[in-house]
């Protein structure tokens, strides 16, 4: 467990998140709420994939949005990432899902170039996230 904590924090730091929030516990709660995989060389974990379900209406189909994909960088371009969202794929395949929805920062390009040699096609998106308490707000507006 504390290897994956290393590895969250890791992504966490180098994309600017705060790296102090996510304790055994709230891991232990994504684990039995989302797809976890992650990878090892030699007994020490080099990365991980989460993912959660997700539904595409154009598609009309239910899906896996990968929310983590971190691979080590000294452990990069081996096929690791690949071989996580492999996993990944089939598990929600088996339970429905028919696509990944995969997101990546503007600036990521090995990402973006990782993602289409993939298969998939990238899409002009620009992600919001409502957090904290200003999601605390705006769930207290609704009424019961």
């Amino acid at each position: 467990m504390d290897g994956l904590l290393s590895l969250i924090a890791e992504l966490n730091q180098s994309e600017g998140n705060p790296t102090d929030r996510l304790t055994a516990e709230a891991l232990h709660r994504l684990i039995g709420q989302a797809f976890v995989f992650v990878a090892g060389i030699e007994g020490r974990l080099v990365g991980y994939a989460t993912g959660h379900p997700t539904y595409e209406t154009g598609y009309a189909e239910p899906g896996i949005y990968v929310g983590d994909l971190y691979v080590t960088p000294a452990h990069r371009r081996q096929g690791i990432a690949r071989a996580l969202l492999s996993h990944m794929a089939r598990a929600g395949h088996a339970r429905g899902a028919r696509h990944l929805w995969l997101t990546a920062r503007d600036d990521n390009l090995a990402a973006h170039a990782f993602y289409r040699r993939l298969g998939s096609r990238g899409e002009r998106v620009m992600a919001f996230a409502v957090v904290e308490q200003d999601f605390r707000n705006l769930a207290a507006e609704a009424k019961a």
